[in-house]
């Protein structure tokens, strides 16, 4: 833990990383389910996620534009997560695909508003000390792991239909946590007289950028058809949610100790090994999702196949992109990768499985990471924002 000392908010900036996801926790293991309850087809299903790509694709980039111009990160965010809250409340009188898109590209702009603000306003409070990182957003995966426990078991008995209640209840709670943060004065730094752009077009940025891209590329079949796929396969609704939170405990885990582990291994391994497993996870779960002890043990990878990928990706944004220039950077990369890589990833990954193209589309995904892992060993150089 931080201590007081040093000036870092640490139980009020963890506070709104536990509820941020465990809003998540609700989304990725059931959204898919409440879809499929509502009368949607998989390739419905997957059209409207990737919509709600697609507009991270842009968003992160308007609100990360305004938030480094007026400097006002947690007002943007702030008005982002009531717009969210407002948009969201009109799901309960949704009667066509039309309203529902509407709906998740309307929350899905305003939602651009909120992580990637927020990161940057963590990173300004940690500054030099990016490996502390990992110990506030440790609490993002226990808020996940709760709520997916608990609903798991919740819609058991109860019907999913009720999903967007329990997401109103978060949204809440976030906007509530966000009115705690004040945000810090960004520090300045001696490269922020080189254009945005020049920043950008350096090979190992660029290298960095297609991994992590392919990586989130390859978790669209995950984040929204892993529940439906289970179902197919005879899980209950307990034991979807219990293979989830064992995949975010996994996570957990590793943020408790991923600060010591690039003490001993160098960031460029820490994400190759990441892309590796990502490549082996997904080629065993389309072969053996019918073997509980085996998707368990692949449920674990989740350690490094987000885990160890999303800390180390945090020090390499920060490292790439300094002071005026860190909401434009951390945006892109939300775009980019998690807008961008997971709206493509979702939508092809429900085209493939609404049709027989001769792939499964977790074996795609298996090999979407194995590009990204060639492409971190060939172009991401060692040493690059290494101590």
């Amino acid at each position: 833990m931080l201590s007081d000392s040093q000036k870092v908010p640490y139980w009020r900036l963890s506070s709104f990383y536990f509820f941020y996801f465990a809003l998540l926790g609700c989304i990725a293991p059931f959204w898919a389910l409440f879809l499929s309850d509502r009368g949607y087809s998989p390739l419905q299903i997957g059209e409207l996620m990737g919509l709600f790509g697609l507009v991270r694709m842009v968003a992160p980039n308007v609100w990360g534009m305004l938030g480094d111009y007026t400097g006002r990160r947690m007002q943007l965010l702030r008005f982002g997560c009531a717009m969210c809250f407002i948009i969201f409340s009109q799901i309960f009188w949704v009667d066509s695909f039309l309203f529902m898109a509407c709906i998740m590209v309307g929350y899905g702009f305003f939602w651009a508003a909120v992580l990637p603000q927020f990161e940057v306003v963590t990173l300004n409070y940690l500054k030099d000390r990016t490996d502390d990182y990992s110990k506030i957003r440790i609490w993002g995966s226990i808020g996940f792991v709760v709520v997916v426990v608990i609903l798991g078991l919740v819609f058991d008995y109860l019907s999913v239909s009720y999903l967007p209640v329990f997401m109103l209840i978060m949204l809440l709670a976030i906007f509530l946590c966000s009115l705690l943060v004040r945000g810090v004065v960004q520090a300045k730094h001696e490269d922020e007289s080189a254009g945005f752009l020049a920043l950008l077009w350096r090979p190992q940025v660029i290298a960095f950028l297609m991994a992590a891209f392919l990586i989130q590329f390859s978790h669209g079949a995950y984040y929204t058809f892993f529940s439906l796929f289970l179902e197919q396969h005879g899980y209950s609704t307990a034991m979807i949610g219990f293979l989830w939170a064992l995949g975010v405990t996994a996570e957990v885990l590793v943020f408790l100790v991923v600060h010591k582990l690039f003490k001993w291994v160098g960031y460029r391994w820490v994400l190759i090994v990441s892309l590796l497993l990502a490549a082996v996870r997904w080629y065993f779960t389309a072969h053996f999702a019918d073997v509980l002890w085996i998707l368990m043990l692949l449920q674990l990878t989740h350690a490094a196949t987000f885990g160890t990928m999303h800390a180390v990706s945090m020090h390499y944004v920060h490292t790439f992109f300094k002071g005026r220039h860190q909401g434009q950077g951390q945006a892109l990369f939300s775009s980019f990768t998690y807008g961008a890589g997971g709206a493509v990833g979702t939508y092809v990954s429900g085209l493939v499985w609404s049709r027989d193209l001769g792939v499964t589309m977790f074996e795609l995904a298996g090999l979407s990471a194995l590009v990204g892992m060639v492409i971190a060993v060939v172009w991401v150089k060692r040493g690059v924002g290494e101590k």
